[in-house]
Order: structure tokens, then sequence, then C-alpha cells
């Protein structure tokens, strides 16, 4: 036997540092996983919040592209259990100040004809964009607030550790800009169940409206106290769609971001 033999193991045991090795990485894959499973309602909070972008986004760039009139139109109401009504959002050309006709020439409409307050067809909502929560998995913990709900106040709630989501009235733009604080209002609510719509004009490329869009982490088709927020804003006569973002104080620090 050679001065630098190693003996071999009389058993298949493991040594001390082998066991304390795979309880390290027991214990980091153990809190990365309860982070992302506590985490799900800030990214349905931020799913949600990327498909609503991204509607008016197509919207504003037909507007911007055809030069014509669009017309962003909502009903219904976000339901968590996965149960009818469903919320939906459609497009279309429109002319400002008149009647709204949504047309063929926006990919996702199809002969939809909005005059308030006459609810749409079956057949007519079958080709608007819909939010259905029971069709996705990533909705399943996010909803968007309709005007006659209290959803967001009751996310505004301390939860169960008695911390509470910080106050988006309280930080900027909305502390000290005063169109911030303007749109901000519930009358603004782009979602209100009832028909609701807001026009962006092909002349000028802007919104003819202010409006927002409240997205908040839900459980048991309820808002969750102190879980994530979204806000989208979009004023009148701009052409910017702004999004905030608070991950909650169950999760996160509960402090607004513009993202």
């Amino acid at each position: 036997m050679g001065p630098f033999h190693t003996p071999q193991r009389k058993n298949g045991g493991y040594s001390l540092i082998e066991v304390l090795v795979v309880l390290a990485i027991i214990g980091v894959l153990s809190i990365a996983g309860a982070s992302m499973m506590g985490n799900r309602g800030g990214s349905s909070v931020r799913i949600v919040m990327a498909e609503l972008e991204g509607a008016i986004m197509d919207a504003h760039k037909y507007a911007v592209s055809t030069g014509r009139d669009v017309a962003i139109v909502t009903w219904g109401s976000w339901d968590a259990t996965g149960v009818s009504p469903t919320l939906y959002m459609a497009r279309g050309v429109t002319s400002i100040g008149t009647t709204t006709t949504l047309t063929t020439s926006s990919m996702a409409i199809q002969d939809v004809v909005i005059n308030p307050p006459s609810e749409p067809t079956d057949a007519q909502k079958s080709v608007a964009v819909v939010f259905a929560p029971s069709r996705s998995r990533e909705y399943m913990n996010a909803g968007v607030v309709v005007s006659d709900t209290a959803w967001w106040t009751n996310a505004m709630q301390a939860n169960g550790a008695g911390k509470q989501n910080e106050d988006i009235t309280t930080v900027e733009p909305f502390l000290h800009d005063a169109s911030f604080q303007a749109t901000n209002d519930s009358s603004n609510n782009l979602f209100r169940k009832s028909l609701n719509q807001v026009s962006i004009s092909g002349s000028n490329k802007r919104f003819n409206q202010s409006f927002i869009i409240q997205v908040v982490s839900t459980s048991g088709g309820n808002a969750l106290p102190g879980g994530a927020m979204g806000l989208i804003v979009v004023q009148n006569n701009g052409a910017t769609i702004y999004k905030f973002y608070n991950s909650g104080v169950s999760n996160g620090d509960g402090k607004w971001r513009r993202i």
C-alpha cells in the first residue's frame, strides 16, 4: 500500500459534509417553492395587467396605422369562481361623437354594434376579447375590479398580520400631479359591468377620455387584504399607458412602483 493511498469506506453511508450539502439544497428549494406559491397572486396580477395593456396598445396601434377612430368597449364582470357572466373587452372602428359600430376592420371584432344601453348578443360576445378566470390558471389568483365592487377597498385593508399596502395617492406622481389625482377616481373605471367605452382619435392618435383599470390579488373569489395590486392609468388627450404595481405586504414590501 503506497503512502498516498486513501482507505475505502467500510460501509456505503454518506459523510457529514455530504449530508449537510443535501440538507442545504433541500432548504433552498423549499424556500424557493414557498416563495413561488405565496406570490402566485402577484404573478397573476402582472399577467392580467400585461394582457390588458396589450389589448389597449393594439387598439391604439390600429388608430395610429389607419388614421381611423377606434373604440374600446367593455361589459360584464369578473367572477373569480369561473361562473358567468364573464368580463369582456372589445375594440373596433368607430366615429367619435356618433353611435359606435365595431366592424370587421378590426381583427378583434366582427360586426359588433354597440349602442348603449343595449347588451350585445351572444354571437357578438363570442368575437370579443374575453377575460374568463375559468379558462386560464393564471387568472385564478387575480381579478379585474368592476366599479360596483369593493375589491379595491378590500385589498387595501390590513392583512392577518396587521400590515397594510401603501396608499397609491400618497406616492408620485399621484401625490403632486393634479392630472393623475383627477384621473385616479372610481368614476373613471373602464369596467362598469354595464356597457362602457372610451375612444382613440385617428387624427391626433390620442385617447379622448381618461380611464383607469384596477387589478387585485384574489382568494376564494374575494380581494385578498394586503395582497398584490395593479393599476393602469390612461389620461385624456394622452397616448401613454401608465402601469403601477404593488407586490403587497403579504409577500412583499407593500410599496407602489411604476413598471
